[in-house]
């Protein structure tokens, strides 16, 4: 039986062959745009699924609650894994990564490997990392231990076995006790180097200070403990641990265990890379949408071909036919069209696979998809059974005698059904070119935002030169000023501790406030000579400049601090003047409030500007670890190359590795660009999708009211007057569509958008223009059928019934 129902499908299909082709483009493209999604939402979702234990794994990640403002962080403080390790009995070993040097001196060649972290030795029992050579349960247990990736064992040794191998690392000899396989591609925190972390033989203060955070912290739980109820124990933790120190300081502790497996997702930022649940849910809405559309075109044609069929139904039940085996057979087609469908899909999905790679920035493939091949071949059937429902169940149930009387008449059966499914592709189409606007409007916004720092543009730029605090370049740095500043091209020169988008150092501290007493407040800090400001061209709000202290003055004399619009205000001035000359204190550094600066962005605007404390002296806690270099843009090579050659001199210890600071900032961004891209193309296909399907529809109305059209022009209807008759119920359709994507943009985009801190709103702008698009096209599809309508013979018109 059902080889006798798949030939009559296919032989039925062949009959209908521009209906079979025009629903097969339509659905193939559908099917080719979820494959193509699913694989991307896959990809995302696998992220640190590598880990043999993930499902016992947590990042701790701490709120600092101060004034009633809560200030969360993806780091946390380096005394915090021994103390909860110590304390809590389900914690079966924690680790932690702090940035580390990235420069690395093996047979006199120097590699900048960028991404090596100080780490425990229980790295390896918390995470799965295999190796190459060296005992993962050893291999980070001494002092000056490292463990290379396979690729930074390969820059640094070439060909020779990196085991038992020396590397200098800033002024210490580092033994390789370990090779591992690089780091797989779907980590949140991959890495080319690891190092112990008890080779810091001086590890400071920072390692003890509850209010210091510069540390990813992981906890593996012991077998059996339940991931939230641990999470629920962590503020008995805190305040047993905490509560006096806590009271003391007047700022809240809230600590959050974040399980590893939907880290990547949703966490709050910290080390690492991250992505977004909000854009893969729009993402896999828009593969929905795109589905839906296909299907609905599918449905609507087969409403249209309703009288065809009725006549094909009358027929066969005048000879016997069964309405259950006829419904059968109309199910059979759509099942047969989606799965021919989905082969093409497939093909298309290949052929577009390099694009997709460029665009998703991810080397996939088709077979990554590898048990979700399953659930797209059902996904295809079950489209088929949905979109051949409405032939099956309605169109069996026509009565032979009335179809073969001609009682029935095309438009009285599915036009109601036609509409309300027009009415929901308009919608979905309105709804995806709405949110590609307001998709591109925020991209758009931020790289266009005023960020308080001068970056340049056309006439300089800000050029970076990290140097991690190397002892030779901070003993040169006077040298290094004097050369730089003489050099042609270079405007001036700058060194400190951090630079916008180097990531942050939180110092807490109080300003003495209107009343005299101390305020509470929480800062980032930027300790840079005394050119930092005019450097990076911050606006001075009130006040001065801080300065250096002179060259032999007592160094308990008070520094001078510049504080930030948002600072002062936290401390309680509304007025910036006002705060000018009250005292300061951060990272237990006394000093007076000399000037007050403008907020200016560390981070990209997906985050709030933060009160920050700029205070110019660069040698008071930590050494400076960045040169900031404003050079003309003019002539920008071959002051690149003196520049170089300067850095060469007076740097040898470094290579000259640089970035721009613009460029740094578009980094920020480049998730979110990404989104906006892959939007903006499935969107496009959904757009042409919906074309097909109004294509067919068009062309079915127009033939089906030829006789209608032969006698209005026979009256003396004009042309445009017959074209206005068929493309006006166009418009009402369109403004019923924007009537339903008008909330599905409103929600959904809003929900995105929550993600910045500065947004954009999504307003009516985007509605208005997707719906003239749509419109656009709509009237452009049926208008062309229309026309042609309207100029053909009137007589052979009358003729054709």
């Amino acid at each position: 039986m059902f080889v006798s129902v798949l030939r009559t499908a296919l032989r039925s299909l062949r009959r209908n062959r521009g209906f079979a082709l025009l629903n097969v483009a339509g659905l193939a493209l559908g099917m080719a745009c979820v494959i193509l999604i699913a694989l991307y939402v896959q990809d995302e979702r696998a992220v640190d699924a590598f880990h043999e234990r993930a499902d016992r794994i947590a990042r701790l990640d701490v709120d600092f609650i101060e004034n009633g403002e809560v200030e969360p962080s993806g780091n946390t403080q380096g005394v915090l894994a021994p103390t909860i390790t110590a304390s809590m009995p389900e914690v079966e070993a924690a680790v932690r990564f702090t940035n580390a040097d990235p420069v690395m001196r093996a047979q006199g060649e120097a590699v900048q490997a960028d991404r090596v972290y100080l780490t425990d030795n229980a790295v390896f029992e918390v995470f799965t990392y295999p190796f190459r050579s060296g005992d993962p349960a050893t291999a980070l247990a001494a002092p000056g231990s490292i463990v290379l990736t396979a690729s930074l064992a390969q820059s640094l040794f070439g060909g020779a076995d990196a085991q038992g191998q020396t590397v200098q690392w800033t002024d210490q000899t580092l033994t390789v006790t370990g090779v591992m396989a690089d780091v797989p591609r779907q980590s949140h925190l991959p890495f080319d180097g690891l190092i112990s972390l008890s080779t810091v033989d001086d590890p400071g203060w920072y390692f003890d200070n509850w209010f210091s955070v510069g540390f990813a912290t992981y906890v593996l739980l012991r077998e059996g403990v339940d991931m939230e109820a641990f999470d629920a124990r962590l503020p008995a933790f805190t305040e047993a641990t905490l509560g006096e120190v806590m009271a003391e300081e007047g700022t809240g502790l809230v600590f959050h265990a974040r399980p590893l497996e939907s880290l990547y997702l949703t966490a709050e930022r910290g080390k690492g890379t991250f992505g977004s649940l909000a854009a893969l849910r729009i993402l896999s809405l828009v593969a929905l949408f795109v589905l839906i559309v296909a299907g609905v075109n599918f449905t609507n044609l087969a409403t249209a071909r309703s009288l065809d069929r009725a006549r094909e139904v009358g027929v066969r039940k005048s000879l016997g036919a069964a309405r259950s085996g006829l419904a059968v057979q109309f199910l059979a087609e759509a099942v047969v069209l989606s799965l021919v469908a989905l082969g093409v899909a497939v093909v298309l999905a290949q052929l577009a696979m390099p694009v997709f790679r460029d665009l998703a920035d991810k080397p996939l493939a088709l077979v990554d998809l590898g048990i979700g091949w399953l659930g797209i071949v059902a996904l295809a059937g079950v489209t088929g059974l949905l979109a051949g429902a409405y032939p099956a169940l309605v169109l069996s149930g026509f009565d032979p005698a009335s179809v073969l009387k001609g009682r029935f008449a095309s438009g009285h059966r599915g036009a109601a059904l036609r509409r309300v499914l027009v009415v929901a592709q308009f919608g979905v189409s309105v709804a995806l070119i709405a949110a590609t606007g307001v998709v591109f409007s925020q991209l758009n916004y931020m790289q266009s935002k005023d960020l308080g720092i001068d970056l340049g543009g056309e006439t300089t730029q800000l050029l970076l030169l990290p140097f991690m605090g190397d002892s030779t370049v901070v003993g040169n740095l006077p040298e290094l000023h004097a050369q730089l500043e003489a050099t042609p091209g270079v405007v001036g020169s700058t060194a400190s501790l951090a630079a916008p988008t180097f990531g942050t150092y939180s110092a807490g501290g109080e300003v003495e406030g209107p009343d005299g007493l101390g305020a509470e407040l929480s800062v980032v800090m930027y300790m840079g000579d005394a050119s930092y400001a005019d450097v990076y061209g911050l606006t001075q709000v009130a006040g001065r400049r801080p300065d250096r202290l002179p060259p032999g003055a007592d160094p308990d004399t008070p520094r001078e601090y510049a504080l930030s619009v948002s600072a002062v205000r936290k401390a309680g001035y509304a007025d910036p003047e006002a705060a000018l000359g009250k005292t300061a204190e951060f990272w237990g550094v006394e000093g007076v409030v000399v000037g007050v600066i403008e907020d200016f962005h560390v981070e990209g605007l997906q985050r709030a500007v933060e009160p920050i404390a700029l205070m110019s002296d660069t040698d008071t806690i930590f050494p400076p670890n960045m040169l900031t270099v404003r050079v003309q843009t003019a002539g920008l090579p071959a002051t690149l190359a003196a520049v170089e050659a300067v850095w060469a001199d007076l740097a040898p210890t470094r290579p000259f590795e640089y970035s721009f600071l613009d460029e740094d900032f578009a980094a920020e961004y480049v998730s979110e660009q990404q989104f906006g891209r892959l939007f903006a193309v499935f969107a496009g296909l959904a757009i042409v999708i919906a074309c097909l399907g109004l294509f067919g529809l068009a062309a079915h109305a127009a033939a089906t009211r030829t006789k209608e059209i032969g006698v209005r022009r026979v009256l003396g209807a004009t042309v445009g007057q017959v074209v206005v008759l068929l493309s006006r119920s166009v418009v009402a359709l369109v403004v019923a569509g924007v009537v339903l994507a008008v909330p599905v943009v409103v929600v959904g985009m809003s929900r995105w958008l929550s993600g910045f801190a500065y947004r954009v709103d999504v307003g009516w702008q985007p509605l208005v223009v997707a719906a003239s698009v749509v419109l656009l096209i709509a009237l452009v599809t049926v208008g062309g059928h229309a026309v042609r309508a309207a100029v053909a013979d009137p007589v052979r018109a009358l003729r054709s019934d």
